[in-house]
């Protein structure tokens, strides 16, 4: 192979890489949204990945709403009890809302929370199965009831 022909392959062998490169990172980024949201609860269950994932179901925002209301009865363990959440009015009495949410349906509860200004059954520190349930019930009941253009309508 001539020096020439070595160049060409290698230059076109680097431009592949970078579009492959690119195609992945779109397809990352245009993830459905329930994908992200299944994704996100699981690392909920990892001390390493758990508040991470809390701040990024919380970024998802509305649209994510509908997902994780599909998802919320998850009575898995967390394994650090403890939410953080910024508290929005200005006239809060404190900046930042703390809570000890036990397993997953007690934290995606308090993350609808925070997005819709909703609440269904505060199990946000934790709960009764029955109250566990109420709260699952109301929320599922809400997103049927409620048009998507008004899911983050604060009621």
């Amino acid at each position: 192979m001539t020096k020439s022909a070595r160049i060409m392959t290698t230059t076109l062998a680097l431009l592949f890489l970078s579009w492959a490169r690119a195609v992945s990172a779109q397809s990352g980024r245009e993830q459905p949204i329930d994908k992200q949201v299944a994704v996100l609860i699981e690392k909920t269950l990892d001390k390493k990945t758990e508040q991470h994932a809390f701040s990024e179901l919380e970024a998802l925002g509305c649209a994510a709403v509908p997902a994780i209301i599909k998802r919320m009865d998850d009575r898995r363990r967390l394994p650090v009890p403890q939410i953080s959440l910024r508290n929005k009015p200005p006239d809060a009495f404190e900046g930042i809302r703390h809570y000890g949410p036990r397993v997953v349906v007690d934290a995606l509860a308090a993350i609808l929370n925070q997005i819709t200004g909703r609440d269904f059954g505060s199990i946000y520190n934790g709960a009764t199965e029955v109250e566990r349930t109420r709260t699952i019930q109301g929320w599922r009941d809400f997103l049927n009831k409620t048009p998507s253009s008004k899911v983050c309508d604060a009621g």
